[in-house]
Parts: structure tokens; sequence; C-alpha cells
């Protein structure tokens, strides 16, 4: 199969607007984000709940994926950077991962401070694989979170020579491209099982776990994780972690859940 046969891309990475410069990659999270959102807030509207806690859900997002990621990133590879305030605050260098964790853990945290119901997560959830999947648009406009070099029909060759492929007259598997496709297809399984799923929680866990399997896999097409150990990369052995924390975290709420419910049936003299 030919060359001809890729999907190329010859946006410019930078869209200039006069004195002012944006990143397509920053544009396309921020709009993710908005959309992600108002797709929770339909789900929440359609339950009959306050869409309100959305605007801060959106807030947390934000906050704990530059942040989430941009330390995590830091960790895995350049630990040094923590001590060093001029790289520390880069605007290069982010993992998905660790915004994803540290949003989650402060949506989660809001949630259980407001005494929200959990079906408020499952809205998030929800909004989150879309919101993933136009977040990455900019990544493959940019050419970033490539793998090798390919000629299937999903490989991409970026012929601006501003992208950030090592040569923009080859196409690569393309991570950011693989992770929209990953994004719209989750959303696609959870998106009908909004009203089928009862219990509360039921569709977060869902969500992040098909995140850990989906990252997982595509990580072998992509060359831009230091191997770990195995024959894996930090990410997939961060997808497994992951994964993990999903199969503990859903049981306990489960049964959490079926210890509060034979609480009030026992308390109740008139439950049947």
């Amino acid at each position: 199969m030919g060359l001809n046969a890729v999907i190329t891309v010859g946006i410019d990475p930078e869209v200039n607007l006069g004195p002012l410069t944006l990143s397509w990659h920053g544009f396309t999270i921020a709009l993710g984000i908005v959309i992600g959102a108002v797709v929770a807030g339909r789900c929440l509207r359609q339950r009959g709940l306050n869409t309100e806690p959305m605007q801060t859900f959106a807030l947390l997002a934000a906050l704990g994926g530059v942040i989430g990621a941009r330390l995590f990133y830091i960790v895995e590879r350049d630990p040094g950077a923590l001590l060093a305030p001029n790289r520390l605050l880069s605007s290069n260098g982010f993992t998905l991962d660790g915004g994803l964790v540290l949003a989650a853990i402060l949506i989660a945290a809001y949630v259980a401070r407001t005494g929200l119901s959990g079906r408020y997560l499952d809205a998030g959830a929800v909004g989150l694989p879309l919101g993933l999947a136009i977040g990455r648009i900019g990544d493959i406009i940019n050419g970033e979170h490539y793998g090798s070099p390919s000629t299937s029909l999903l490989a991409v060759r970026n012929s601006n020579p501003d992208a950030r492929t090592p040569d923009p007259t080859v196409a690569y598997h393309n991570g950011g491209l693989y992770e929209f496709l990953m994004g719209i297809a989750i959303f696609a399984i959870v998106w009908p099982l909004r009203h089928r799923l009862k219990r509360p929680g039921d569709l977060a866990w869902l969500v992040l776990g098909l995140i850990a399997v989906g990252r997982f896999v595509v990580f072998f097409y992509r060359s831009d994780s230091p191997q770990l150990a195995l024959g894996m990369d930090n990410a997939q052995w961060t997808s497994v972690v992951l994964l993990a924390v999903v199969i503990a975290g859903r049981t306990l709420t489960v049964r959490i859940g079926d210890r509060r419910s034979t609480t009030i049936d026992d308390a109740d003299p008139h439950s049947t």
C-alpha cells in the first residue's frame, strides 16, 4: 500500500491571530472540556438533577488535568525539574494519565464533600470519552504522540514542517488519532448505557476501565513512553494499575452499597 493511502495533515500546529499565537493542542483540550461538560449536563437534566455542579466539574477537570499531566510527566521523565521552577512550569511535556487521575481525585473529593449523588460522577464519566476524543484532535494536527513509520490506512503524515514528527515526508502511527477513535468508541458504548446501569458509580468505573484498556493497547503503537519492564512501557503499566484500581474500587462500592441497602431494610419494619 503506497503513501497516498495514508492520512495527510498539513495544518500549521500554531494559529497566529495577529500578536496572539494559539496552539491547536490547548484549543482542542479546552473545547473537549466544554463539550464533555455539556454532555454531562444533558445526562443530569434527563435525570432531573441540578446541572450547576458541572461548572465546578469542568474547572476541576481543567485544573487537575493540567497540573496532574505535567507532574506525572516530570516524575516519569525529568524528576530534577521538581526543583527547577523554570523547567517545572514549561508548556511542553504532559502525560494524560496524570491529568486523568488527579482530575478524577479532585472531582470525587468534591462530590464526597458536598454530598452529591454518585449520579454526578456517572454523568461526568459519560462526557469524559467524548471530551478526550476532541482534545486529541490537536495532537493529530501537531503530529504529537507518533509511533513507528507506517503505510496503513490510519497512519498520519504531518506534512507541515513545524509538526512534531521527525520527517514531514513520512507517515507514522499516530497515538492522537488512535485515542480519538478510542474516545469515540467508548462514548458509543456508554451513551446507550446511561439509563441502563442503575447503580450509582457503575458508569464512572466502566469508563475508567475502558480508558485503561484502550490506552494499554494504543501504547503498542506509540513510542513516547519509556520502557519499564516485561516488554511494557510506563504508560502501559500505569494502565494496568488503573485497571486494578477500577476493579477493586467497583467491588468496594458495590459492597458498601449492598451493606447500606441491608441496613436500611433491617431498620424499616415495612420493607419487603
